[in-house]
């Protein structure tokens, strides 16, 4: 039978999505009866896999069942129909040899939905995002470079080689946080509180310029503006480190009971 409170929870990769969100589950969400898939591959790969001459006329489960096996198996009792909501979660990804703006924004404007083709969740620069905090002062305002090799000013940057050494953002993201915050097993419900509140009020910073709590929510799309306006599209590309989790909550209570579960 047909479960029309079903959720589809659509990650980009294989181990990082899933058990955060189970987490966010245990301690915020309660009982889901959610699916997880894994799309096993970056958000330009599911641009390129969905994008042709008709636009983006796609079915994401059965796309979702020709990537693996194993989504097979998970969803082969299942159609689009079976699912009330679907998310997709994604990182930006921008050093990706396939990196495009262009496409971010048409993907944002295509999956702005969860009850049509599906909502997307970007994480800003990668998933570890959500880690990358050390206290709020230094979070409102913490930012990283972004494109790497793909930077379009890398040929007249005087410190290019330099730049091209720095350590990988997974890397990085781990020795510039609380120590702490390296094993998402370890989380509080205290710690969950922490993150969501300084990831929300950062994003509300970034699309209204206000570090708090948000009186309205933040679409998808206003924060990729935000980010391509403000670092992005600057000489050395860089974006505010940005989780795309606690936007999902944010969104999932809404900006007043979402107060009362940060602050009971």
């Amino acid at each position: 039978m047909m479960n029309k409170e079903k959720t589809l929870f659509i990650f980009e990769g294989a181990s990082s999505e899933d058990k955060y969100v189970e987490k966010l589950e245990r301690n915020f969400l309660g009982e889901r009866h959610a699916i997880k898939c894994v799309f096993d591959a970056e958000i330009y790969q599911l641009y390129r896999a969905i994008k042709n001459e008709d636009g983006f006329p796609i079915d994401i489960v059965s796309l979702l069942k020709e990537r693996t096996v194993k989504n097979s198996e998970i969803l082969k009792d299942y159609t689009r129909d079976s699912f009330a909501y679907v998310y997709l979660f994604f990182d930006y990804d921008g050093h990706s040899s396939l990196a495009d703006d262009e496409k971010i924004k048409e993907m944002l404007t295509f999956f702005n939905d969860e009850t049509e083709e599906g909502k997307l969740y970007i994480s800003y620069p990668m998933v570890e995002a959500i880690r990358h905090f050390k206290d709020l002062d230094s979070f409102k305002t913490l930012t990283v470079k972004c494109k790497r090799s793909n930077c379009p000013y890398l040929a007249d940057c005087a410190d290019k080689v330099n730049c091209l050494k720095e350590p990988h953002y997974k890397k990085f993201s781990i020795s510039d946080s609380r120590p702490q915050l390296c094993n998402i097993n370890s989380y509080s419900k205290e710690v969950w509180q922490e993150l969501i509140s300084a990831h929300i009020c950062k994003a509300n910073y970034l699309v209204n310029s206000i570090f708090d709590m948000p009186k309205s929510l933040i679409s998808q799309e206003s924060i990729f503006l935000r980010q391509s306006e403000k670092h992005i599209s600057h000489k050395c590309p860089e974006v505010a480190v940005l989780s795309a989790f606690p936007l999902y909550v944010l969104d999932y209570y809404g900006c007043d009971k979402i107060i009362k579960k940060l602050n009971p």
